[in-house]
């Protein structure tokens, strides 16, 4: 996957939230979740990594609403993570 981008053409929070996006539709709740904390780590908001995973259900892609309570999941544990 880094070969693809290669010379970090994408900035790493950009390639995380692309990432969410396709991991969304593709209900691969492993990757989501992976990703989903990468794309955090790399300085995405809770609302930019939300906004990448339904970015697929605005254009009819039905399945990637499921993939919410799964990022609800990360940003909680994030934040109590922080929390400590």
């Amino acid at each position: 996957m880094r070969e693809v981008n290669s010379g970090a053409v994408l900035d790493e929070k950009t390639r995380c939230l692309i990432l969410v996006g396709i991991f969304s539709t593709v209900r691969d709740a492993g990757a989501l979740r992976h990703f989903s904390g990468e794309a955090l780590k790399a300085g995405a908001s809770k609302r930019e990594v939300e906004a990448a995973a339904l970015m697929a259900f605005s254009v009819g892609v039905s399945s990637a609403e499921l993939s919410i309570p799964v990022i609800l999941d990360i940003v909680k544990a994030k934040e109590q993570e922080r929390a400590r």
